[in-house]
């Protein structure tokens, strides 16, 4: 589930140049907890109109992630909505990782335990530590789209093959995300690849 704003010609502005506004003005919080609930609110009308229900991740912000509430809403919104927990992901950033490790291990314990799924999203774009991914226990890992676009390459292939494997090794899903061409669909099954983008 993605936000998109527009501008005054209907354009979307790039996330990466709103986020960080949204951000430093804290209105971040506000918009995530709207997605969030949106997110909860249709799951609820697709089982009343006896739709095939599926999975739907939500990004959340470092900020909103890391308050010490983020669980509560989580599980009082499940509770409102009466949606199995295992119908929404909560999908955060790699760069998450910097700040906050405890509270955001605490966190994604607590919404596993309760059934929920963690996602780290843009895996390999960055920071990427394995001290932390060692630690942080994520449902699915999704590997960036840099790394996707050269996965044709001997190197990133190789590399990727074992991002995969040693994510499995943990108990994670794995997904591709900017899966573009035929060529990295064969190769991304052929080192299997849980899931694409």
């Amino acid at each position: 589930a993605l936000v998109r704003i527009l501008d005054d010609h209907s354009n979307i502005i790039p996330p990466a140049q709103i986020i960080p506004v949204l951000e430093s003005t804290g209105v971040i919080d506000t918009l995530d907890n709207i997605m969030i609930e949106k997110v909860f609110e249709l799951q609820r009308r697709w089982i009343n109109e006896g739709r095939e229900v599926f999975t739907i991740s939500v990004n959340v912000s470092r900020q909103r992630f890391t308050k010490g509430d983020f669980t509560d809403m989580a599980i009082a919104l499940q509770k409102k909505y009466n949606i199995p927990p295992f119908l929404i992901e909560f999908e955060i950033v790699e760069s998450v990782f910097i700040e906050n490790t405890d509270t955001i291990v605490n966190t994604t314990n607590q919404l596993r335990s309760y059934g929920f799924l963690v996602s780290v999203d843009d895996f390999g774009s960055g920071y990427s530590s394995m001290e932390s991914l060692s630690r942080l226990p994520f449902s699915v890992l999704k590997i960036d789209k840099c790394l996707i676009d050269h996965v044709c390459e001997t190197r990133v292939k190789i590399l990727v093959d074992h991002i995969i494997k040693l994510s499995k090794a943990l108990n994670m899903r794995v997904l591709a995300e900017g899966v573009e061409t035929k060529e990295q669909l064969d190769i991304l099954r052929k080192i299997k690849c849980d899931e694409i983008q």
